[in-house]
């Protein structure tokens, strides 16, 4: 059965089980109703009470202890029906559950095949964007031909904040660090000088804020990380900021899995240290 009909079987047995409960009270409250009917009848025939009478009283009491009886026979069956229904509930909630977990794990084989393709879809990207720059610069010079030791992905909202301070503090470790404003000069191309230094270096620090989700380049920037992190090697060095791990799970929950520092529990310089002693292994 699927989860939406035994959601719907649940229900009708619920309010089957809610009105039996109701005919259960009543026929209690009239049960109680009747038995104080008896009492009042045999309270009233004394030793006074012509022969008559007490014989039309006790007619009385028989018929509504007959009453009574049938009362409580239907009381007997509402207890049954609910006791009946209500193990019928139990079963169905365990068909529930296990319908649901079912639903769930063909859900994240989907979502798991749907990030595969991606995954391929993106490397089969990078390897063109690869091919493309290879094929398209000729000559270079010696400059543009070193290995950085760490290119910085982030959205230009955060520059103010953490990326120019720390990529200040890292370049002052002794660390070649690609970042926008000490690479690019006017009338580069952005994209080409985006895919050098992705290409040349060996990490990747990806700043995750708010404005990052937004924005289109940062992501192209992260996809060719995970390109290159598909090779083998640990590549991606996130850091949060002002960024929940909630969040980070609904933008990528692969991302959310990595060890990452937070501008929320670290300073620039404490982030900056850290980093440095990965870049130097």
């Amino acid at each position: 059965m699927s989860v939406s009909s035994i959601q719907s079987s649940i229900t009708s047995i619920q309010r089957e089980i809610q009105s039996a409960q109701r005919k259960l009270t009543d026929k209690s409250k009239e049960e109680a109703t009747k038995s104080a009917r008896i009492a009042n009848a045999q309270k009233s025939i004394t030793k006074n009470t012509s022969a008559s009478s007490r014989q039309s009283k006790l007619r009385e009491i028989q018929s509504v202890q007959d009453d009574i009886v049938r009362i409580q026979n239907a009381k007997a069956d509402a207890t049954k029906v609910i006791a009946d229904k209500t193990q019928r509930l139990h079963t169905l909630q365990q068909d529930l559950f296990k319908a649901q977990q079912k639903d769930q794990e063909s859900a994240i084989k989907k979502l798991q095949r749907s990030q595969e393709d991606a995954t391929s879809q993106q490397r089969k990207q990078f390897e063109q964007l690869t091919f493309e720059r290879r094929s398209t610069e000729v000559s270079k010079s010696d400059d543009t031909r070193k290995e950085h030791d760490v290119f910085i992905s982030h959205a230009s909202e955060d520059k103010e904040d953490i990326v120019r301070s720390l990529a200040d503090s890292l370049r002052k470790k002794g660390f070649d660090v690609w970042y926008d404003e000490f690479q690019l000069r006017i009338g580069d191309s952005l994209r080409r000088s985006i895919d050098q230094g992705l290409a040349r270096s060996r990490f990747g620090i990806v700043v995750l804020s708010p404005a990052f989700f937004a924005k289109n380049w940062p992501q192209y920037e992260l996809d060719g990380l995970v390109q290159k992190e598909m090779l083998g090697a640990k590549v991606i060095l996130p850091i949060w900021h002002k960024v929940t791990k909630s969040e980070v799970i609904g933008y990528s929950p692969s991302l959310a899995d990595k060890l990452a520092l937070s501008t929320a529990t670290a300073t620039v310089d404490e982030i900056a240290a850290q980093i440095a002693e990965v870049l130097a292994t």
